[in-house]
């Protein structure tokens, strides 16, 4: 860039335009862009996640399946339900009734269980399309702004390394509306997240509720519950030491052994995804403080050189690169704090 500076070099009178102009131009750009928008409609995180969620076919055959599973449950409770206490005095008749009703229960909570995997995966995806394609939005605007900031140069590169991040929008953007079931060219107006803002619980606030709203966890709590009821009437129908009570035993063991391991898996899985969510929101703070003391210290360069008082052109430029290479971090950074928060949300169970 410095080697074409004695071919791009503008007067001061040009540069002391450029500077007292520059809040003006700051105007006029969002104006232009909002102009442009006009007819994008505009797309809200909790919105995107709405629509997929509503037009994912393969979600709505899992909901199919669940749905059958739950109707198969009422009828197996309705149909113990009629079955008396009174009426049952042997170990057969006793999994007639609890058994099989231990089992429908068992059966529901799956079965939901699985549907919520499904949703929380697919809710997961969306939120890591929509803030890919937010993330190259604002590096799209900052490279434009860096470019219209080099007046001294004619920057190929730069313009390469703009229209590589426009194509990379492109594919972002495809991937977000495939999603949705939209067409993969359409625009959308994606608003700021509210996960930038979002205050984060305590680790054992994260890890109470994931214990309580895992799908995994109400599945294996489930699995451990109907074990437990199993291993109840079989001992009170029959002996203890017979093979079907031992076989019983075994299994409330094992699904007890199960369900604290998946405990422990939780507890690190929540534990790590807690660590860089912190981790990511301490980036954050202090790469938009970074941002802005290098605006501030660029604008005050720009200001001294237009009005001859201090600095050279050497000095604009390196201002310009840090103010450049700021920006891109601040926007780096927003995207990998919102996708920590999402991991987070995900680990927890939404």
């Amino acid at each position: 860039m410095k080697s074409r500076l004695s071919k791009h070099l503008y007067s001061t009178t040009l540069v002391t335009a450029l500077f007292v102009g520059s809040s003006h131009l700051a105007l006029a750009a969002p104006l232009a862009a909002a102009v442009e928008q006009t007819a994008v409609a505009p797309l809200s995180l909790d919105h995107a996640v709405e629509q997929a969620l509503k037009n994912s076919v393969d979600l709505e055959l899992a909901r199919l399946d669940y749905e059958t599973t739950r109707y198969e449950s009422l009828l197996t409770l309705r149909d113990t339900a009629a079955i008396k206490k009174d009426d049952v005095n042997s170990l057969s008749e006793a999994s007639d009734k609890y058994g099989d009703e231990a089992e429908a229960k068992k059966d529901l909570l799956v079965g939901e269980a699985s549907f919520a995997t499904k949703q929380n995966a697919l809710r997961l995806d969306v939120q890591k399309a929509y803030f890919e394609v937010r993330a190259l939005e604002e590096k799209i605007k900052v490279q434009k702004k860096s470019i219209q900031r080099q007046y001294w140069a004619d920057d190929n590169d730069a313009k390469d390394k703009l229209s590589a991040l426009e194509s990379s929008y492109k594919e972002a953007l495809a991937k977000l509306n495939s999603l949705l079931n939209e067409k993969q060219d359409k625009e959308w107006l994606l608003q700021t997240s509210a996960l930038t803002s979002a205050p984060l619980n305590t680790v054992e606030e994260a890890l109470a509720l994931a214990y309580q709203k895992r799908p995994d966890m109400i599945e294996a709590e489930a699995k451990r519950e109907y074990a437990q009821i199993k291993a109840d009437f079989t001992a009170e129908y029959s002996a203890g030491s017979t093979y079907k009570g031992r076989i019983a035993r075994n299994d409330l063991r094992k699904e007890e052994l199960l369900l604290q391991s998946l405990k422990q898996k939780v507890s690190l899985e929540v534990s790590d995804s807690y660590e860089k969510a912190a981790a990511a929101k301490a980036a954050l703070t202090a790469s938009n403080a970074a941002k802005e003391e290098a605006a501030k210290q660029y604008e005050q360069t720009l200001y001294d050189y237009a009005n001859n008082k201090k600095g050279s052109l050497n000095d604009l430029i390196d201002k310009e690169a840090e103010l450049f290479e700021s920006e891109t971090k601040a926007a780096d950074a927003l995207y990998q704090y919102n996708l920590a928060v999402s991991a987070l949300n995900q680990s927890v169970g939404f």
